[in-house]
């Protein structure tokens, strides 16, 4: 097993280089700052999770799906994760697996949650369902210009772990300064959890940035 994390982690280093930063997992170590991220937006839980963040007064990162935001299963949802001061970007249109298609329909897929989601302040950014990718989608997604956003944290929040459990699971001992912290939008037990979770990390120093500015540095 720690073979195997220690080739995931150079195969990881090796896509950064190659692909210029355009392939991201993380962000600097030589600053207490992190990330916080959402997958599988928009929803019915949303506007709690954007009430929650301007309470806490933090910016999030939320990765959304083109048929949600067509569907308006939450009108006008886009810009009000961008009044809110969140950063927007893409995941996948109908969340298919992106190493289930060919090139094409790949390409397809992107361009379709591209015109949902809008020209967006940062750029092109997406994180394939799943994390789950492949040598051609990695092809397809530069040779479109998105900036590829995985992340190095997983609360693992869909596993059914109480509110309670995924503070601890997030608590500052267990983060390191440039993480990206994956959690899961439609998760009632990640939304109780969270006011928790910013303000552990905040008193132990960390600053919470989104993605972009995260990468930015």
């Amino acid at each position: 097993m720690q073979l195997r994390e220690r080739v995931k982690t150079v195969a990881k280093q090796v896509l950064v280089r190659t692909t210029r930063g355009k392939m991201m997992w993380r962000g600097p170590s030589d600053a207490r700052r992190v990330a916080i991220t959402f997958d599988d937006g928009p929803g019915e839980l949303t506007e709690a999770y954007l009430e929650t963040l301007a309470d806490l007064g933090v910016p999030a990162t939320f990765f959304i799906m083109g048929y949600y935001v067509e569907q308006e299963h939450l009108p006008g949802a886009v810009g009000k994760y961008l009044r809110g001061g969140h950063q927007v970007a893409g995941h996948g249109f109908f969340h298919q697996r992106f190493t289930e298609m060919g090139a094409r329909a790949l390409r397809s897929e992107l361009d379709r949650m591209h015109r949902a989601l809008g020209v967006l302040p940062w750029g092109k950014w997406v994180r394939p369902p799943h994390g789950s990718f492949g040598p051609r989608d990695v092809a397809v997604m530069l040779a479109l210009d998105y900036t590829v956003a995985m992340w190095s944290f997983d609360s693992c929040d869909y596993d059914g772990a109480t509110a309670d459990v995924l503070v601890e699971r997030c608590r500052p001992e267990r983060v390191t300064p440039g993480e990206v912290m994956l959690f899961h939008e439609a998760n009632h037990q990640t939304l109780a959890a969270l006011p928790a979770i910013v303000r552990n990390l905040q008193a132990d120093g960390y600053e919470l940035v989104t993605m972009a500015d995260l990468l930015s540095d």
